[in-house]
């Protein structure tokens, strides 16, 4: 895992969106220090804590807690084709990817932190949002790259865009509503984009999918380009 120092965040979000007169400008927020995995979880990995957590196997997991799609990659509970051990695992829900950070002590990180970790400091942001953009307007692959390929940030973690989405331990709060707006205005919700008003920077487009991602997300789905890592206390 990596160490990822306290520092200051500027939130996506305006901390009082409203009209223009009377909008508040985002401040920068402190977050405190926290572990952070490296790399997207690995389908050996999420193999291992289904061994040892049967209930999270794809002939056992409740409906409740992981839809149709559960390890729909997988050709049996204890099965991972040889070529895909080392992709990042997919089609995992929000409870099972929950589950297995804390059956290793973690939990998932917050949206925050996950912001945080990918903003670096400010470093090499311009590279990062092309390679989104990139990213966003290619098909899912048929197969994924394996996890540790792609190039570490200043806080030394990999592939926080450019090879899945990923889970955050508040993945489904953040979602677009009238009261993002104005909430006096009479045509608060009654035009398209209105769930890009209220941000910081609307032209960030990269930042608006992935909150628009989370917002889209129920915990139970297990969809084929959502993955996830872990965090925990420095």
């Amino acid at each position: 895992m990596a160490q990822i120092p306290a520092g200051l965040y500027l939130p996506f979000f305006q901390a009082n969106p409203g009209k223009s007169r009377d909008a508040e400008i985002s401040a920068p927020t402190q977050v405190g220090a926290f572990r952070l995995d490296v790399e997207p979880i690995a389908n050996r990995q999420f193999l291992a804590f289904v061994r040892e957590r049967p209930e999270w196997r794809k002939s056992q997991v409740k409906p409740l807690f992981a839809d149709h799609r559960y390890l729909a990659k997988w050709p049996s509970d204890l099965q991972v084709p040889d070529e895909a051990a080392d992709e990042p695992v997919t089609n995992v829900s929000w409870f099972a990817a929950q589950a297995y950070c804390e059956a290793r002590g973690l939990q998932l990180p917050t949206s925050e932190q996950f912001e945080y970790a990918l903003a670096d400091q400010g470093r090499d942001q311009a590279e990062v949002a092309q390679r989104s953009l990139d990213w966003f307007g290619s098909p899912n692959p048929t197969q994924l790259p394996a996890i540790g390929r792609g190039k570490p940030n200043g806080f030394g973690v990999r592939d926080l865009v450019g090879l899945v989405w990923e889970w955050t331990l508040d993945a489904n709060s953040f979602i677009s509503r009238p009261e993002l707006r104005d909430p006096s205005g009479k045509d608060s919700a009654a035009f398209c984009g209105n769930g890009a008003t209220g941000v910081r920077d609307a032209a960030d487009y990269p930042a608006s999918m992935r909150y628009a991602l989370r917002a889209s997300l129920k915990a139970a789905y297990a969809l084929d380009n959502v993955g996830f890592r872990c965090a925990g206390e420095p």
